[in-house]
């Protein structure tokens, strides 16, 4: 099972993976960006994709949601995994001595070294912050430096595969600090353990209309779990709605009501959602 993900080995991208694939069975297939995860599947080079779609502290990642609009794939499955930083270093030291991080760097992606933020300000807040691509890569290049003030920000998952040391683990800010990530194929298929859907729905430009779009929903008894909002980047004055919501049996006929009433859709998947 050859599985494209956003990163590199160790990132939580590939940590996600392990979790919705067998790990025996897992080839990863590591990318830049989130566009060259869709290209891959679409192309065939990868059989699935798999890419984070949200934070519950930073929200939902919009280019993920413009790349589910641009391509046709098929949600297949999806997973709630809580992230949780760490200080890593090359070789283990106390904390206390690391000085408030007088001449130290610390490096790692922009969204993890905020989300560490307060830490850091009241830990070492003399150390330099030093953007990077990557958690997992910027565990590397601390592990591979002969700079022993170099320190990273990363995951548990990241350390382990490298060999860095954890100086200090759960660094978060938030305790409640998770991600979503979403795994999807070219190819629709049908799951009989299906347990939520996602659709992305075009509504007419008049009042009322979202409303009447919600009301489906209700009259089918399928409760939304998710319900965004993207402007269409070719009319300002049109936005498109990204839903997720819980299956039941009336699932087609949800589809069809939407339909008849002139509603554009484009069902984006039906998926369980794998249990951490």
């Amino acid at each position: 099972m050859k599985i494209a993900i956003q990163g590199i080995e160790g990132s939580f991208h590939h940590e996600a993976a392990e979790i919705l694939a067998e790990p025996d069975e897992l080839v990863l297939s590591c990318q830049k960006t989130f566009s060259d995860v869709f290209n891959a599947v679409a192309s065939g080079e990868a059989d699935f994709g798999l890419t984070a779609i949200e934070n519950n502290l930073h929200g939902s990642i919009n280019a993920v949601y413009r790349l589910l609009d641009e391509y046709d794939v098929w949600v297949v499955r999806d997973v709630r995994m809580q992230i949780t930083q760490n200080l890593i270093g090359k070789v283990p030291v106390g904390l206390a001595d690391l000085g408030g991080g007088e001449g130290l760097s610390v490096l790692s992606h922009p969204v993890a070294l905020a989300q560490v933020e307060k830490w850091l300000d009241t830990n070492l807040p003399k150390a330099e912050r030093i953007e990077r691509d990557d958690t997992a890569s910027s565990v590397q290049e601390v592990v591979s430096s002969t700079d022993l003030g170099v320190l990273a920000i990363a995951g548990n998952f990241a350390a382990a595969l490298y060999g860095g040391n954890v100086i200090a683990p759960k660094i978060q800010d938030e305790e409640n600090n998770y991600t979503r990530f979403i795994m999807f194929q070219r190819d629709r298929s049908e799951n009989p353990e299906a347990t939520h859907g996602s659709l992305i729905l075009n509504i007419d430009h008049r009042p009322g209309s979202l409303y009447n779009a919600l009301g489906v929903f209700v009259e089918y008894g399928c409760n939304l779990t998710k319900l965004d909002s993207h402007p269409v980047a070719s009319d300002e004055q049109h936005y498109q709605f990204y839903v997720d919501y819980e299956l039941n049996i009336s699932n087609g006929d949800l589809l069809r009501k939407l339909k008849a009433m002139d509603y554009g859709v484009k069902l984006l998947g039906y998926y369980d959602r794998a249990e951490v």
